[in-house]
């Protein structure tokens, strides 16, 4: 296991599956990803050289033809964040995915771990969806705001919505 893989399964566990100030330590940041990993069903990788979208791409059908694991947490050098042809196209990514029940969504972290990095996320979509319908009978979205939510669950929706009868290839 490399450092970076290292750093992100502490981000994991420390701060991604333990009750969260910013939800009154009612709950994680993710509620299920605590059960995921225990499972086995949650993998880290850690980019290092090459094409960023290639490696997402190559990465996303790896999963999808291993069928081993529902959740691949990729990272990559944190001022990756900032090559919005990289958001373009794991957008574009997602539209393709989305027939195979998977869905990639992105960000920076920060917290528990030694240095900062952008991380690709690539979650099984009725996971998400089937957590996010449990998740509304709690008091889960409260803290959120409306743009948080609209950006990222109302997004997921509209996304799922679209292009779950997608069969057009990976390109």
């Amino acid at each position: 296991m490399t450092a970076v893989e290292q750093d992100i399964w502490t981000w994991i566990t420390e701060f991604i599956e333990v009750n969260n100030k910013f939800y009154d330590y009612k709950f994680p940041p993710c509620p299920f990803a605590k059960a995921a990993r225990l499972k086995g069903l949650v993998d880290v990788k850690a980019y290092s050289n090459g094409n960023p979208y290639s490696y997402v791409k190559s990465q996303v059908e790896d999963l999808i033809a291993q069928k081993k694991f529902n959740v691949r947490v990729m990272a990559f050098p944190y001022w990756m964040r900032w090559l919005y042809p990289l958001h373009w196209a794991l957008q574009h990514l997602n539209k393709k995915i989305i027939r195979d029940d998977f869905y990639i969504q992105y960000g920076k972290i920060l917290t528990t771990v030694n240095t900062p990095y952008f991380v690709v996320i690539v979650n099984k979509l009725s996971d998400v969806l089937s957590a996010h319908e449990a998740l509304k009978k709690t008091s889960y979205y409260t803290p959120w705001s409306q743009d948080h939510y609209e950006e990222v669950v109302v997004r997921r929706a509209k996304a799922y919505n679209k292009y779950k009868g997608n069969t057009n290839e990976m390109d």
